[in-house]
Order: structure tokens, then C-alpha cells, then sequence
């Protein structure tokens, strides 16, 4: 049984109904709880950490190529940094470096502007010419290292143990996770939530929140709120443990790829196709094998040969520039998202934080307003060009 998951019914009132039993949705009720909230509920319609939280490539930087996502996600890896201790559990947080790697000369013009943008805002990054990337990299394929940009405190985390280690600490300060628990509509009067009908019957709350991941979408509808979001399919395997040659995770923009090794020697990575893949299916799929094997034994030719452990697939909900949608949703009192994570397990710690505060207080933090929902209505979007992910046509990463 996982800590703090309850068998009994929910009861019929909470001061915060959080809807999705993720990383962001746990993370958020302890930083309630934290504040003294302590009537919160987190509804899941499978089991915490059932969605994307446990399928994703586990990665963590705050090196991007806007002012708006470096600020917010800065403030989650500085959390990241003493998560571990704060929640009193190991969330196995390796701080051994990201780098972003530049595979043409274009993309190392690239580097060099992000790092102007890092160096205005306090974080430390370093863009590195092409040997000193090899010598980084030195199982990589030199024809694909042109250079790169490295963040050198940081790195990647467990998804599964940072799961536990926020139900856990939620669980101790009072919040309530209920499994198996699906939310069908989020209820409203007066512009006002007023709570959510569920598969066991309705709850009445002062604030909902939807962090309901790639049904985000879905549950915003029941309460009339229509952001232009969809849902994108995500693919990542796993190897054989092998002896260690990658100490830092690794993003390969130009193979819309990213990677690292665990501390086992197990190969963790995550490939993308030059489009946006809407089905919704869990299913893996031959297609990305295929591109994932191509590409990995491409970049890293001593992968040719290894054995795979795991391939899977998992879902997240999309807007338009990949940016998450924070904060209050439009037209409706208490009613929150959280949603739109695209790079949701790395950010989760600030925006938390930093929601919790909102919700407790009213503060908006100037780190989380940018990424309103409101933005996506006014068409004000947020670029960001560091990404490695394909969206609307235009290379995005991950």
C-alpha cells in the first residue's frame, strides 16, 4: 500500500479538491498542507503517479532560452537541491550536470545567446566549443558534437521515489489521496466552484484544482472553461545496466533527444518525431522504437546490440507555445490549473510553491503569472526555442 492512500470513501466536503494524483498535484498538496492547509483531497482515477509522473525521462535544468521559463524553473532547481532533506525521503536527485547539446553551428549560436540570457539572470551555465564537448561526451559520435551548453549543477532525479516522497509528506501533514476515484465534472454556481462530481458520488470545496494531466482538457469543459490545449503521446525506453559512460543527462535538440544513465548503468531515453502525436493510447509503438534505436546508436554507437528492459508510452496535455498554464482559470472563482506540463516533473517543485501560495494568500509570484491562462486567449504566447519536442510545425526540446 502507498503511504497515505486511503480505501474509504472520500468524505463530502474539503477546503481543496485537487484532481490528479501526479507529481504536480502531490507537490501541491503538501506545499498546502505546509501552509496550514490541512482539509485537502487529491482525487485519482487510477493510482498516484499512474500518468505521466512515472513515464517521463526524469530530467532537470533551469538552462532555458526565455526569461520566463529560466526564472521559474531556477526556483524549482534550487528546491531540487534540498528536496531530498526537506521531505525526508531519498529522491536520488543527481546533480552531475545537463548539457544541451549543439549539433551544427547554428545550434551553437544558439548556445551562446542562451547563455547571454543565463548570465543576465544568475544561473550558471558554460558553453563549451567542440572539444571541449567531446571530451564530455566521449563515447558520442564526434560528427555530431559541434559543441554545447552545459548547466553544471543539474541533472536528473527518480520519478517513481519522488512520487512516494510527496505522497508520503502530504500523507503526514494531513492531505487525503484517494485512489480509484474519477472526477466527472467540476461543479460551479454563480461563477464561483463550489466542488466536483465524482464516481463516488459529489464533494463540495472551496477551491478545486485541475492537475488532471493529459485529461486536463476534458475536466476544464465540465466547468465551461475552453483553452486551446490537446493531448500529445510521449514515448522512452530503457536498457540493459551497462558499464558508466554518461555522467550528465544530455538534450540533443537537432535528434530531438534526451537521455542519461542511472546510477545502476541502465540507459534512460526519450526520442521525438517531428510532429505532435494526439492519440491517447498507452500502447508502445514500433514507429518510435524504431526512431529511438536509430537515433541513440547514432549519437552513442556502443549502444548497438543492447538489450532493452522497458519501452513505454504516456500521455501530457499541450498549449500552443508548450508553456504550462498556471494559476486561476478564467471566468471562475477558486477554481485552479495547474496544467499544460510538458515539462511538468522537473518544474513541480516551484510551481507548488508557488501555487500554494496563491491559493492560500491571493499573491500572484511574478515567476508563475506569465504562464496564466488568460495569455492563451489574448494569443500573448511564450517562446521558447530550447525545447526538444515538435509543436505546430516549429522545433521546440525537452
Amino acid at each position: 500500500m502507498l503511504p497515505g492512500v486511503s480505501s474509504e470513501l472520500p468524505a463530502r466536503s474539503y477546503d481543496v479538491v485537487i484532481v490528479g494524483g501526479g507529481v504536480q498535484g502531490l507537490a501541491l498538496a503538501y506545499e498546502l498542507c505546509r501552509r496550514g492547509v490541512t482539509s485537502v483531497a487529491v482525487l485519482d482515477r487510477s493510482w498516484p503517479g499512474s500518468g505521466a509522473s512515472g513515464r517521463n525521462g526524469e530530467m532537470i535544468r533551469s538552462a532555458f532560452a526565455s526569461t520566463e521559463w529560466s526564472r521559474l524553473f531556477h526556483h524549482s532547481l534550487a528546491r531540487w537541491a534540498r528536496l531530498s532533506a526537506e521531505l525526508d525521503f531519498n529522491v536520488l536527485f543527481s546533480p552531475t550536470g545537463y548539457l544541451i547539446l549543439a549539433s551544427t553551428e547554428d545550434e551553437v549560436r544558439r548556445c551562446a545567446q542562451d547563455a547571454a540570457t543565463h548570465a543576465r539572470l544568475g544561473i550558471d551555465t558554460e558553453v563549451l566549443d567542440a572539444r571541449a564537448a567531446r571530451r564530455l561526451l566521449p563515447a558520442a559520435n564526434p560528427d555530431l558534437v559541434f559543441g554545447g551548453l552545459l548547466q553544471p549543477r543539474a541533472g536528473f532525479a527518480h520519478h517513481d521515489a519522488v512520487v512516494w516522497a510527496y505522497l508520503r509528506a502530504a500523507a503526514r501533514l494531513g492531505a487525503h489521496v484517494f485512489p480509484g476515484v474519477e472526477v466527472h465534472a467540476v461543479s460551479t454556481a454563480a461563477g464561483r466552484v463550489t466542488g466536483v462530481r465524482t464516481s463516488r458520488g459529489p464533494i463540495s470545496a472551496g477551491a478545486v484544482v485541475n492537475a488532471a494531466g493529459a485529461a486536463a482538457g476534458q475536466l476544464n469543459q465540465t466547468a465551461g472553461v475552453r483553452l486551446p490545449l490537446v493531448q500529445a503521446r510521449l514515448e522512452m525506453i530503457v536498457t540493459e545496466a551497462l558499464k558508466p559512460f554518461l555522467r550528465h543527462a544530455v538534450a540533443s535538440p537537432h535528434l530531438l533527444g534526451y537521455c542519461h544513465q542511472t546510477g545502476r548503468g541502465e540507459f534512460v531515453g526519450g526520442t521525438e518525431l517531428p510532429r505532435t502525436d494526439e492519440t491517447g493510447s498507452l500502447n508502445a509503438t514500433y514507429e518510435l522504437l524504431r526512431d529511438m534505436a536509430r537515433k541513440w546508436v547514432r549519437l552513442f554507437p556502443a549502444l548497438a546490440g543492447v538489450r532493452l528492459l522497458r519501452h513505454w508510452a504516456g500521455t501530457v496535455s499541450e498549449a500552443p507555445d508548450l508553456a504550462p498554464v498556471i494559476g486561476t482559470a478564467p471566468g471562475i472563482s477558486r477554481f485552479y490549473l495547474t496544467i499544460g506540463w510538458v515539462y511538468g516533473f522537473m518544474a513541480a517543485p516551484a510551481s507548488a510553491d508557488l501555487l500554494a501560495e496563491q491559493i492560500v494568500t491571493g499573491h500572484v509570484s511574478p515567476l508563475i503569472e506569465p504562464f496564466s491562462a488568460q495569455r492563451l486567449l489574448d494569443g500573448r504566447l511564450i517562446s521558447e526555442s530550447s525545447l526538444v519536442v515538435a509543436a505546430g510545425g516549429a522545433l521546440a526540446g525537452r
